[in-house]
């Protein structure tokens, strides 16, 4: 009689566990548009800031198709995000968001080189400061495959070349990782940059709440989950009915 409780509370644990996985999911479906938490980038005037000051303190374009991960409903503006390795703002009104999961959300593997001529500098704003003070590195001709993070309109340093400056990183040969901002006319072999080719759902959330990402896996996994998470009781019915089977057996046998 121990053994049937212990294994009838077992399987009704399962059964519970995933009959209210199923519920909770298919009024989640029901009620509210879903969204993975990531946002795509609709425009080509997005801008990654470094706080939520409109218009100050930006660090680099975003490229158009690719995604942020949505942090933090800041204001009416403003969304904290994390792109790549960094954490900004964006605003509200260049990103929307997927229900998706993007396999490649950030651009990645993007690029350039130093040119021949001479040594460039690594600079902590796109212009070139009267005492230097913002220089963050000097970076030898000739370098290679320097990680591109985005662009951004800065100062015209060489007239006639442009204003567009690189925001990038550089890694020394000591294993020292410098990021900064490069003039882009002192560059050259910078990547191709295609679009994300992420096909995805965008969809229209009023409120954001932060996404914990178990709730939308699908039902299978989910139940999957639930069934691994309860071999560890399943197996302890086991063991508490082996000795009585054996008690039973050696009374029998007697």
């Amino acid at each position: 009689m121990k053994k049937f409780w212990t294994t009838a509370i077992v399987f009704l644990f399962i059964f519970i566990s995933i009959f209210t996985v199923k519920q909770t999911q298919s009024k989640q479906v029901s009620s509210s548009i879903s969204t993975s938490g990531y946002a795509q980038i609709l425009t080509n005037d997005c801008y990654l800031y470094a706080d939520d000051t409109k218009a100050k303190n930006k660090l680099f374009l975003l490229e158009p198709s690719y995604f942020v991960k949505v942090l933090q409903d800041v204001d009416n503006i403003f969304y904290r995000v994390k792109y790549m390795e960094f954490e900004g703002f964006v605003e509200k009104s260049k990103i929307s968001f997927v229900e998706e999961y993007p396999d490649f959300p950030f651009l990645s593997n993007i690029t350039f080189d130093i040119y021949s001529l001479g040594n460039v500098c690594m600079r902590t704003s796109p212009q070139v400061a009267k005492d230097d003070k913002n220089i963050v590195c000097t970076i030898p001709s000739s370098t290679k495959n320097l990680t591109y993070y985005g662009k951004i309109s800065g100062e015209e340093v060489i007239k006639g070349l442009g204003n567009v400056w690189y925001y990038s990183a550089y890694e020394n040969e000591n294993g020292e990782l410098f990021k900064g901002y490069i003039y882009a006319p002192l560059t050259n072999n910078i990547s191709s940059i295609a679009s994300s080719g992420e096909s995805v759902t965008l969809v229209n959330i009023n409120t954001f709440v932060p996404v914990d990402n178990l709730l939308y896996l699908n039902v299978t996994t989910k139940n999957m989950l639930i069934v691994i998470t309860a071999i560890p009781t399943i197996a302890v019915a086991i063991l508490l009915a082996v000795p009585s089977k054996i008690k039973q057996k050696n009374s029998n046998q007697k």
